[in-house]
């Protein structure tokens, strides 16, 4: 099968080939705790592409299932896009695919980090409680989100 390249963001679950990519794009978000290869393959995981190039990733699990449609929930793990391509729909495609799935979606993200929480609120993502100290190097506050 052949993939025809375009330049407009075409998101899909991530394949093993895409992790080099996946780690790269992983240590340039998240230099002081980067997850390595074992966990970026652990939870269900989708790419975003642009020129077939693996721009971003979302990292999700499944917390109580979806049983007879009435929705289940799920977490939002780890949502990073390579910094020289943010600012052109890549983690708004990825959220979108990630809401597609259908179901309550929860995440935790820094206090410092205005610019994701304007991209959740923007989704209709709503804070719902904080956890002091959750994040590491540096130390700070997660802001925890919910979208029904």
């Amino acid at each position: 099968m052949t993939t025809k390249c375009i330049s407009s963001v075409h998101v899909r679950a991530a394949r093993q080939p895409d992790l080099e990519e996946m780690l790269g794009i992983e240590q340039a978000c998240f230099s002081n705790a980067p997850w390595d290869a074992e966990s970026l393959t652990r939870y269900d995981c989708a790419v975003a592409e642009i020129d077939c190039i693996v721009r971003g990733f979302l990292i999700s699990r499944e917390l109580v299932p979806n049983y007879e449609g009435l929705g289940g929930e799920r977490e939002i793990l780890n949502l990073a896009v390579n910094p020289r391509w943010r600012r052109q729909g890549i983690a708004r495609a990825l959220l979108e695919y990630e809401i597609g799935r259908g179901g309550t979606l929860f995440l935790e993200v820094r206090n410092s980090n205005a610019a994701a929480q304007s991209l959740y609120k923007s989704c209709g993502f709503i804070e719902i409680g904080r956890r002091d100290d959750y994040y590491q190097s540096p130390s700070e506050t997660a802001i925890v989100m919910r979208l029904k």
